[in-house]
């Protein structure tokens, strides 16, 4: 779809320049307005794609995560109900590339529906540790239910304060961190 667009703003840059031609009554032959305005737009159409990638990336979160094949065949089946299936596909793509992030999600959320919470926390503890894997409101929203996984299922309060505690290590000063700070507060007193 982007392609199109783009081919089309060409060729509407291109009979407009044709139009302002005429329009002005200069003699500038089409073939010249063709190569002028064409490799114009090209160059512009270049830079506003670049941009695009290097600022949207920021401004979306991050750039989209290519899910491998049998990540994708293990998620149809986790959402299936397959447990079996899906488990043993997510592993062989952790396997394969342990930095997919998808995989892990997937056994996580297995765990979760196992009420096996240990291993809930011991995977998305994985993913936690490896700096850059996750954006920053994957990893605070991944902190955040790790609690919750802590104090529901395993009824460790500490635990649970050490994953909010991850939050205000890693963002300092942030509200991300002040919010941490208030729900470990709450557990503590609590």
């Amino acid at each position: 779809m982007g392609i199109l667009l783009e081919l089309l703003f060409c060729v509407v840059v291109i009979l407009a320049l044709n139009i302002l031609a005429i329009g002005l009554n200069l003699s500038i032959s089409p073939l010249e307005i063709l190569l002028w305005g064409g490799g114009g737009v090209v160059v512009l159409v270049a830079v506003v794609h670049w941009l695009t990638k290097t600022f949207m990336a920021g401004w979306t979160g991050g750039p989209r995560r290519h899910v491998s094949p049998l990540t994708a065949a293990g998620l149809v089946h986790l959402r299936r109900g397959e447990m079996e299936d899906a488990e043993r596909l997510l592993r062989q793509s952790l396997e394969k590339n342990p930095s997919e992030v998808e995989a892990a999600r997937g056994l996580a959320d297995i765990a979760l529906r196992r009420s096996d919470g240990r291993q809930y926390v011991q995977i998305t503890s994985q993913l936690l540790g490896r700096p850059g894997l996750l954006r920053r409101s994957e990893r605070v929203t991944l902190c955040h239910r790790q609690a919750d996984v802590c104090l529901q299922q395993l009824n460790d309060p500490a635990q649970a304060v050490e994953a909010l505690a991850r939050i205000e290590l890693d963002y300092p000063g942030t509200t991300d961190a002040v919010r941490a700070r208030q729900r470990i507060e709450r557990i503590l007193s609590g």
